[in-house]
């Protein structure tokens, strides 16, 4: 049985990689392999792990084919060194952990760090040096993404953006970055190349959870993750800069790509298929590349990673990455944000991973309450890409159990009355509904469904009783009867 984390240990392992690893040595939830193959056989090991609902953390050494001393870690931020609680109560305290230290905490610059304990320029720069496992057969190349940070500042402005993008290895020197339309960094290379310019880019391959939560989340333009991420762990997060483009990053990285990247009209490189969380390969073509000039690690560099796997395994009903649990989280906080009240809940329904299906209950004060809360679900910014169905239900329901929340569906939802079906909605070249003609023309947009299940306002106080017994009285007579009955102690 696995040990509790203490809120300064969890504190402690969200700012620091290796004290993640850490942690979940202490509480019994790392399993390291030694000699795996990067060949499709640790993608096998990863998926396999995901039949637990909470993976423990694999940590992956002695990779064939490399030096003993690199490795590659998954299921760091999914695991039970930051999943605190069971249910609902997993992401009310993970929002309990954000608003901790909320406010961001500007990064502040450094001449140094760790992860300048080695420095490749010219000649020295090889990709091929480090692990580039190929997760599964079907994939086009060997993925070092997804729990990575791809960075490229604004040539207007000092922001700097930090998203996750998946990126693969091409050759010596070279790695495809797929990012779709609307991304920041995609705003933000299009500046360089309307300009004539190679966008200067570095990209993160190891990083502390806290700055891998960051730049997965959606935050608002000019907002940098790196702030966002310092909030998070109570202290400012401290910046090198690389040697050639002046791009920050992380002092404490454990591996850092440093290069250019052409626009597409001067240099693409195939890149995908690649099979991406909902459970398809769906996106592969000529993409543009970063030209990677430098690389800077730390000794005994650990790489994270976080490969997709479709969304029905146990493990990933909360996200490969801990994903749902950020995207959840943050949809209650843009619910509240916008003046939504009554707001019970937030959840991801198993199969629909960390965008697909949102269940919101909510407490209804007012005529309207419930389409108030769809709309903003469907358009808000932690959820306006590639959604599919968001489902209101009223808050004596526990959006926890699939079954709760369909029985929701079907007994109180009239599909006449109580549905709105929204068209041109972001969605991007992944989402598997995408019809080939408009993926062909880069129209990325689909429609939206919500269900209203929740009892009609006008009449919900005259709405047909349930038949249950009440929580209290049922917990009452379950301690009463405890050890007279076999089945209460299962």
């Amino acid at each position: 049985m696995s040990k509790t984390v203490d809120e300064a240990s969890r504190q402690a392992a969200l700012g620091d990689i290796r004290k993640a690893l850490e942690v979940a040595a202490e509480i019994g939830e790392l399993d390291i392999i030694e000699g795996a193959d990067p060949h499709l056989e640790m993608g096998a090991l990863y998926e396999l792990s995901l039949r637990k609902p909470t993976p423990p953390v694999l940590l992956f050494r002695k990779i064939k084919g490399f030096p003993e001393d690199y490795r590659i870690a998954v299921n760091v931020r999914a695991s039970k060194v930051f999943a605190a609680g069971i249910g609902l109560d997993l992401v009310r305290n993970f929002r309990k952990g954000k608003r901790k230290s909320s406010e961001p905490i500007a990064p502040v610059q450094v001449a140094s760090g760790p992860v300048m304990e080695n420095v490749l320029l010219d000649n020295e720069v090889n990709v091929l040096k480090f692990p580039a496992p190929k997760w599964n057969a079907g994939d086009g190349g060997q993925y070092i993404g997804t729990e990575c940070m791809v960075i490229a500042k604004d040539p207007d402005s000092d922001w700097v953006n930090a998203g996750t993008y998946r990126v693969s290895v091409r050759d010596e020197r070279t790695l495809s970055v797929f990012i779709e339309p609307g991304k920041h960094v995609d705003l933000i290379r299009k500046k360089y190349w309307a300009r004539g310019e190679h966008c200067p880019m570095v990209i993160s391959v190891g990083q502390a959870p806290a700055l891998g939560a960051a730049a997965a989340q959606t935050l608002p333009e000019n907002v940098t993750e790196f702030a966002s991420a310092g909030g998070r762990i109570g202290r400012a997060i401290e910046l090198v800069k690389g040697r050639l483009t002046g791009v920050p990053f992380p002092n404490d990285c454990e591996i850092v790509y440093e290069g250019f990247m052409p626009p597409p009209e001067e240099v693409t490189m195939q890149e995908g298929p690649f099979g991406e969380w909902p459970g398809y390969y769906t996106s592969s073509g000529p993409e543009p590349v970063l030209q990677v000039k430098a690389i800077y690690h730390r000794n005994d560099p650990i790489m994270t990673a976080s490969p997709p796997a479709r969304p029905t395994f146990p493990g990933t009903y909360f996200g490969t990455s801990g994903s749902a649990l950020l995207r959840a989280a943050s949809l209650w906080d843009d619910l509240e944000a916008a003046g939504v009240p009554g707001v019970k809940g937030v959840w991801k329904m198993p199969g629909g991973g960390s965008r697909f299906i949102n269940v919101i209950a909510i407490e209804q004060m007012h005529q309207g309450h419930a389409k108030m809360a769809g709309l903003v679900a469907l358009g808000c910014g932690s959820s306006a890409y590639l959604g599919r169905i968001v489902i209101i239900v009223d808050d004596d329901i526990d959006i926890t159990n699939p079954a709760e929340v369909m029985w929701a569906v079907g007994t109180r939802w009239d599909p006449k009355t109580a549905t709105d079906i929204i068209d041109g909605m972001w969605t991007g070249h992944i989402d598997p509904m995408l019809l080939p003609e408009r993926r062909a023309r880069h129209e990325l947009a689909n429609s939206r469904i919500i269900i209203y299940a929740v009892r009609p306002f006008a009449w919900k106080e005259s709405f047909p009783k349930v038949n249950r017994v009440p929580p209290d009285y049922s917990a009452e007579i379950a301690a009463k009867w405890a050890g007279k009955v076999s089945f209460l102690n299962e």
